[in-house]
C-alpha cells in the first residue's frame, strides 16, 4: 500500500518486516521534526527542547554522569556533595541515570549537550514506534493484511497525548520503549511459551526506570486478566474454567517477582533513599469517594492540542493526557461494536476502562498508581498506560475493518455533538474557542475569491460524482444535498471563526475518519487515513509544546561552560581538601552536579526531607524537592563550610543586545556582608569574582551534647541560630548568661500607602491592612536607620509563605530572593551603612494585607564570630576526601564530647574513631553526628549504599534461577 514503483514494490515484497519497523520508527521522528521546525527549536532554531524541568534537574544529572564515567570517579553515582549539602545518589541514578540513551551526553562535549538532548528524545520517539510495532507483527499478525495499520498505529502511540506533552520528562520514555515488549513476552507467558523472557523484559523495565516500572506493574495484573478472560468460555465445570484462568494469572505472578527481582540491585537501595526522601513529603493514603476532577471534563483532553500548561503543574490535579487521534478513539469504541470479539473479551476491556476511569476521577486510586503520593506537578502520569491499552484494542478493530451500524454511527455522531456542546459550555485555558485571528482575517480578506474557487471544485466535484456514480438519481441527490448543506455550513462556520478552532478540527478530523471508516478501504482512503492521523498528531504535538517555555541552547551552553572554567579553576587551587562554593546567581539550582563542584543548591526529587526542613528552619530556601543557598548569615556560612564564593558581575544592557549567545546572569541574592568574610579574591575574570572565606568551618567539627539535642522551631529562624550559638557556648534559654547574637529591634518608622489599617497593635505585632484602592497597589514601607556598621535583616511575615502576588524593593533596588518558600525567611537588609536609612518596599496586588511580625534584627558579628573561632579551634583537619570516603584529624582541647558534622545524615555512614566503629546519630534531625574524647583522633567516614549488598545478592539468585529456568525450557522444547 506505500509503494507504486516496481523497484519499491520489490523491495517491499523482499523485506517486508524490516520496512514495517523502518516506517514505524522514520514516521514520528519525521513528524516531530516538522513540529520542531514550525517551533523553531534546535536545530531549527535557537530554542533547546530542555522545557521545565529538563533545564532545571535532568541535564545537570546526565553532567554529573558524564563527569563520574570520564573521570574513572564513580563515587558521586553513590553519594556526592554536589547534592545540596550532601546526598545519597542512588534515587537519582535510579530515577534519571539508567538509560542507555545517556552513552550520548557520556561522549558530547558539555558545550554541544543542547545537541545530545535533541538526538536522545528525536531518537527515542523512533525506538517507541519500533516497539509498538514490534507488538503488532510478533502478536497481532501485523504482516499479514493491512500492513499499512503497523506504522499507522505505532505512529499513534509514539506520539500520544502524554508522550508529546510531558516531553520535558523524557526519562519516562524507556519505559514507554519497554512496555510494547513487555506484553509481548507476556502473551507468550500466558500462551503456554517461554516464561523467561518476559521475566527479563520486565527487570530491565523497572531496572531502567523503577518509577514508570511500577506503574507497568499494576498495568500488567490488569491487563492479564483481560488477556485470560476468553479462558473462562472453555467447556467443562467452573472449576476447570477457574484453574484455565488461574494458572497462567500465577505463573504472571511468580515470573513478575523473578523479573522485579532481578532489579533488586536498583530497588532496594531505592526503597530506602525513598523513605528519606519523597517518603516524607505529602499528605497519605486517606480513602474517600469523592471525585478529584469532573468527569465530564475529559472530553477535553481528546481535542487536539488540549494539553494544560498553565495550570496544575505543582498544585494539581490538571487532567488525565489520553490522546490518541480519531483513528485510534474510532477504534477503540469499534471494539466493543465487533462481532467478531468474545464478549467476555469485550467485559473485561470494559473492566479494565472502568479501572483507569476510577483513577482519573478518585484521588486514592490516583495515589495507587503514583506511589502513595500526589506527584509534584505532571499529574496522571499512567494516563499513556490508558492510551496504550486503548491503542492495541483499537488496531485489533481496525485490522479486521469493524463495519459499523447505522446506530452506531449515530450514537457516534451524537456523543461527539454532546461533548463538543459541553466543552464549549466551560472555560479550558488550553482549549481556545476562535479559530487563529490570522485565519479569520485572511479568511475576510478573500472571501469572494475562495467562494469562487470552492465553486468551482465543487461544481466539478458533483459532475463526476453524478457521471461515475452507479447509485439511483435518488441517492445521488440525497447525498448531493447533503455534501452541499455539510459545505454550507463548513463555510458558515469558518466565517464566524470556529471551524478552525482546535475543536472545530477536532470534530471534522472525526467526521473525515469515520466517513474513511464506514467506506470500502480503498488505496486513496488508506492515503487519505494516513494524511489525516499524521496531521493530527503532529499538529497535536505542536500545540502541546509550543506553548512551553524553551531557553536559548546556545545561552545554556555559554552558562555550562564559562560557569565550569570557574569551578574547575577553583578546585584546582583549592587549599583544603575539603570546602563548599556558594553562588548568588545560578541557570539552575542543580549547576553543582552539572559541572561538578560542591555547592549547596539543588533540585531532585529525590532529595532528603531532612535537608530541605533544615534550610527552612535557618530561614533560607528549602521547598518541595529543592534547597538553594539565597539567605546566608554568619553562622549558615560557617556551619556548611562555605569557603569560597562565587559572585556576577553587574552588566550592561547594551552587551547583553550584542551577545544574545551568552548567558548574562542575574543574581538570586544580595549579601552586603561578602567584604566582611570573603576578604581574598582568588580568581576574577570579566564575568565573575571569586572571594575565598579564610575563617570558613571544617567540615567536622567538636561541640557539646547541648548543641547536638536541639529542636528547632518552625518559623523561628533568628531564634533557632541564636539557640545554636548560646548552645555552642553552653548557654541555654531562660538563664542570665542566654545571648541575643541576632537582635531583635524596632523599625524606625513604617509608611503606608493606599491602606487601611484594619487590625495593627505594636505591642502585639499584629498588622493587617485592605487596600482602599482596588485598581492601585498597596504600599508598605519599612524605614531602618542602623545605630552601628553591623549587619541587618528583615524577618519575612509567615502570612507571606502562601502568597506571591506582590513585589518588593530594597532601597528602590529590586529584591532578587526568591518569593516562594516554606518558612519565614531571613532577607539581608543593609551592613556598613551606620546612620544611613534603609528602607524594605512592599506593593502588593492584592486587597487582604497581614504584616503581622514582620522584623528587623541586627547581628552582633564580633560576638558571633568570637564562638564561630571556638568552634573551628575543635574543627577535624581533612587529609584525604571522595564522595564516599574521607580522613582527618582532630584535636580536642576542650570539653566537646560530640563531633557535629555538616553531613546530611544517612545509615549509609559508617565512622571510625582510632579505627574504632562508632555509633552515628541524626543531629538536628538532620546531620551525622558522633562522640568523641579529648584528645587526638584519626577519623575516617565510608560510606556505603543501604541495601546494595541484599539488593545485589536477590538480583543474583534471580539471574541464576533464570538461566536455569531458559536451560530447562530449552531441554523441554528441543
Amino acid at each position: 500500500m506505500f509503494v507504486w514503483t516496481k523497484p519499491w514494490q520489490e523491495l517491499w515484497k523482499r523485506n517486508p518486516k524490516s520496512l514495517l519497523y523502518a516506517f514505524s520508527a522514520l514516521l514520528p521522528m519525521a513528524i516531530m521534526l516538522v513540529v520542531w521546525a514550525f517551533m523553531g527549536t534546535f536545530p531549527f532554531g535557537d530554542k533547546s527542547l530542555m522545557a521545565v524541568d529538563f533545564g532545571q534537574q535532568y541535564i545537570s544529572f546526565f553532567g554529573l554522569l558524564k563527569n563520574a564515567v570520564l573521570s574513572g570517579d564513580l563515587s558521586s553515582l553513590s553519594y556526592s556533595f554536589t547534592k545540596s549539602l550532601g546526598g545519597d545518589m542512588i534515587g537519582v541514578l535510579g530515577y534519571y541515570l539508567m538509560s542507555p540513551f545517556n552513552i550520548i551526553y557520556i561522549l558530547m562535549p558539555l558545550k554541544y549537550f543542547g545537541f545530545a538532548v535533541f538526538l536522545t528524545i528525536w531518537l527515542r520517539y523512533g525506538a517507541i514506534g519500533m516497539a509498538f510495532s514490534f507488538l503488532l507483527i510478533k502478536r497481532y499478525k501485523g504482516l499479514e493484511s493491512r500492513k499499512w495499520l503497523v506504522p499507522l498505529f505505532a505512529t499513534a502511540y509514539a506520539l500520544s497525548g502524554m508522550l508529546v506533552s510531558y516531553q520535558m520528562n523524557v526519562i519516562f520514555y524507556d519505559a514507554m520503549i519497554m512496555l510494547p515488549i513487555v506484553i509481548v513476552y507476556l502473551e507468550e507467558l500466558l500462551d503456554g511459551g517461554a516464561p523467561y523472557r518476559y521475566a527479563f523484559a520486565l527487570g530491565l523495565t523497572v531496572l531502567l526506570q523503577f518509577y514508570m516500572g511500577y506503574m507497568i506493574s499494576i498495568f500488567i495484573a490488569l491487563y492479564t486478566c483481560y488477556y485470560v478472560s476468553p479462558r473462562l468460555l472453555v467447556e467443562g465445570d467452573w472449576k476447570k474454567k477457574i484453574r484455565n484462568v488461574s494458572l497462567p494469572i500465577l505463573q504472571a505472578v511468580i515470573y513478575s517477582i523473578i523479573g522485579i527481582a532481578l532489579a533488586s540491585v536498583i530497588l532496594l537501595p531505592v526503597f530506602f533513599n525513598l523513605i528519606e526522601s519523597k517518603g516524607q513529603v505529602g499528605g497519605g493514603m486517606t480513602f474517600s469517594l469523592a471525585f478529584q476532577i469532573n468527569p465530564l471534563d475529559i472530553f477535553a483532553k481528546l481535542v487536539v492540542g488540549g494539553f494544560d500548561n498553565t495550570s496544575g503543574w505543582s498544585a494539581g490535579p490538571n487532567l488525565p493526557n489520553i490522546y490518541i487521534g480519531a483513528l485510534g478513539l474510532l477504534g477503540f469504541v469499534s471494539y466493543f461494536l465487533s462481532k467478531k470479539v468474545v464478549t467476555v473479551k469485550k467485559w473485561a476491556a470494559g473492566l479494565v476502562t472502568f479501572v483507569f476511569f476510577i483513577s482519573f476521577v478518585n484521588e486514592f486510586v490516583s495515589k495507587i498508581w503514583h506511589m502513595g503520593q500526589n506527584p509534584a506537578g505532571f499529574f496522571f502520569r499512567f494516563s499513556w498506560l490508558f492510551s496504550f491499552f486503548m491503542l492495541v484494542l483499537a488496531y485489533q478493530a481496525m485490522k479486521e475493518k469493524i463495519v459499523l451500524s447505522r446506530l452506531a454511527n449515530l450514537v457516534i455522531g451524537l456523543v461527539l455533538a454532546l461533548a463538543v456542546v459541553y466543552v464549549y459550555s466551560q472555560n479550558y485555558s488550553f482549549i481556545a474557542k476562535l479559530q487563529p485571528s490570522g485565519v479569520s482575517r485572511y479568511i475576510s480578506r478573500f472571501t469572494a475569491l475562495h467562494l469562487l474557487g470552492l465553486l468551482v471544485v465543487v461544481s466539478y466535484g458533483f459532475y463526476s460524482y453524478w457521471d461515475r456514480s452507479k447509485k439511483s438519481r435518488k441517492e445521488k441527490l440525497i447525498r448531493i444535498g447533503w455534501t452541499a448543506g455539510f459545505l454550507v455550513l463548513a463555510l458558515i462556520l469558518l466565517k464566524v471563526g470556529y471551524l478552525l478552532s482546535q475543536v472545530g478540527i477536532t470534530v471534522l478530523l472525526y467526521l473525515l475518519v469515520l466517513l474513511v471508516l464506514n467506506k470500502k478501504w480503498t488505496r486513496l482512503s488508506v492515503v487519505v487515513l494516513s494524511v489525516l492521523t499524521f496531521f493530527e498528531l503532529g499538529y497535536n504535538a505542536y500545540l502541546s509544546q509550543v506553548t512551553l517555555g524553551y531557553d536559548s541552547v546556545y545561552k545554556f551552553a555559554d552558562a555550562a561552560v564559562s560557569v565550569k572554567r570557574v569551578t574547575d579553576k577553583v578546585q584546582a587551587d583549592a587549599d583544603e581538601k575539603f570546602y563548599r562554593i556558594a553562588t548568588d546567581f545560578a541557570y539552575s539550582r542543580t549547576v553543582p552536579s552539572l559541572v561538578s563542584y560542591p555547592g549547596l543548591s539543588t533540585f531532585s526529587s529525590s532529595l532528603e526531607r531532612s535537608t530541605m526542613d533544615h534550610f527552612a528552619y535557618m530561614g533560607d530556601l528549602g521547598v518541595n524537592a529543592a534547597t538553594e543557598y539565597s539567605n546566608g548569615t554568619p553562622l549558615t556560612d560557617a556551619l556548611y563550610g562555605v569557603r569560597y564564593y562565587m559572585h556576577a558581575k553587574e552588566f550592561n544592557p547594551k552587551e547583553m543586545e550584542a551577545h544574545p549567545e551568552k548567558m548574562y546572569f542575574y543574581r538570586f541574592t544580595n549579601r552586603f556582608d561578602m567584604g566582611r568574610y570573603y576578604t581574598e579574591t582568588v580568581y576574577e575574570d570579566n564575568r565573575f569574582v571569586v572571594y575565598k572565606n579564610p575563617h570558613s568551618f571544617p567540615l567536622v567539627y567538636g561541640t557539646n551534647s547541648l548543641v547536638k539535642n536541639i529542636q528547632f522551631g518552625a518559623n523561628n529562624a533568628f531564634a533557632n541560630q541564636n539557640i545554636i550559638l548560646n548552645s555552642m557556648e553552653g548557654h541555654q534559654k531562660n538563664t542570665g548568661d542566654y545571648v541575643e547574637y541576632f537582635k531583635p529591634l524596632a523599625f524606625t518608622g513604617i509608611e503606608t500607602e493606599n491602606l487601611i489599617e484594619e487590625k495593627v497593635n505594636k505591642d502585639t505585632g499584629e498588622a493587617i491592612y485592605r487596600r482602599a484602592d482596588s485598581s492601585k497597589e498597596g504600599i508598605i514601607r519599612y524605614k531602618v536607620i542602623p545605630q552601628s556598621n553591623n549587619t541587618y535583616y528583615f524577618f519575612v511575615p509567615a502570612s507571606l509563605i502562601p502568597k506571591q502576588d506582590y513585589s518588593v524593593l530594597v532601597n528602590n533596588k529590586w529584591l532578587p530572593n526568591s518569593k516562594t518558600f516554606t518558612q519565614r525567611q531571613i532577607w539581608q537588609l543593609t551592613d556598613m551603612t551606620e546612620n544611613q536609612e534603609s528602607v524594605i518596599e512592599f506593593r502588593f496586588r492584592t486587597d487582604a494585607i497581614d504584616m503581622s511580625q514582620a522584623g528587623v534584627y541586627r547581628a552582633e558579628l564580633d560576638q558571633i564570630q568570637e564562638v564561630l573561632e571556638k568552634r573551628k579551634q575543635q574543627g577535624l583537619k581533612v587529609t584525604k576526601f571522595s564522595n564516599t570516603h574521607i580522613e582527618g584529624n582532630v584535636t580536642i582541647t576542650d570539653d566537646s564530647d560530640v563531633m557535629m558534622t555538616s553531613i546530611p545524615y544517612s545509615a549509609g555512614w559508617q565512622v571510625k574513631v582510632d579505627g574504632q566503629s562508632v555509633t552515628t546519630e541524626r543531629a538536628w534531625n538532620s546531620f551525622l553526628s558522633f562522640p568523641i574524647t579529648k584528645g587526638k583522633h584519626k577519623v575516617e567516614f565510608v560510606f556505603k549504599t543501604r541495601g546494595s549488598l541484599i539488593g545485589a545478592l536477590l538480583s543474583i539468585v534471580a539471574v541464576v534461577s533464570l538461566l536455569i529456568i531458559r536451560k530447562r525450557w530449552e531441554e523441554e522444547h528441543a
